[in-house]
């Protein structure tokens, strides 16, 4: 297989994993433990955070396009997110949470794309968060190429961290969680180099 067939491949993954590994994931444990705490009563529902929420794909693809052209290097990333999903995926099939959703009444734009994120994702898989760890390893793989741009993502990942819990997605916990799995991940990346 050539490199570009090779990054290709390791795209598909990445995608299947955040896809289809995920959803089996609710499919398989359909039921998940409540593990709000005292720290989200504080958290507003806040429906304009819709927008940073949104981003999530944007960008998690910065560093696949940044890398592209340094073969070695893309492996480690995409090893890298391939890790942080399967880790993820490996403790929602074991100790499954859930989340209390606001009702949200789709009057506006930004109630309308709540309520269009909660009726294709159930309120499952939750801790980690995902919508934490992917954008917080996709800033940090950036920041190693492009300090400049890894400085400018920044403030809109914590942007997209912020976003989970005012949208009522995810528990503060959840956030934590998602945080100790990318840097941790990210921390011991060089794993993947020898791959």
């Amino acid at each position: 297989m050539n490199e570009k067939s090779s990054k290709i491949a390791l795209l598909l993954i990445i995608v299947a994993l955040n896809s289809v590994g995920y959803k089996l994931a609710q499919f398989l444990r359909p039921d998940g433990f409540l593990i709000t705490g005292w720290l989200d009563s504080f958290v507003p529902y806040v429906s304009y955070f819709v927008v940073p929420y949104a981003l999530y794909p944007v960008i998690a693809i910065i560093p696949f396009v940044l890398y592209w052209n340094d073969y070695k290097k893309y492996k480690v990333v995409a090893l890298s997110f391939a890790a942080v999903l399967a880790i993820a995926i490996i403790i929602f099939l074991f100790f499954q949470t859930t989340i209390t959703r606001a009702h949200v009444e789709p009057n506006d734009l930004f109630n309308w794309g709540v309520s269009l994120i909660y009726s294709f994702d159930e309120p499952l898989n939750a801790f980690p968060s995902l919508h934490v760890a992917i954008p917080v390893i996709a800033t940090l793989f950036v920041y190693l190429r492009n300090r400049r741009l890894g400085l400018y993502l920044v403030p809109v990942t914590v942007l997209i961290i912020l976003s989970t819990v005012m949208i009522k997605q995810h528990a503060v916990v959840d956030i934590i969680g998602g945080l100790i799995l990318a840097f941790g991940v990210f921390k011991y990346r060089r794993i993947f180099e020898k791959l």
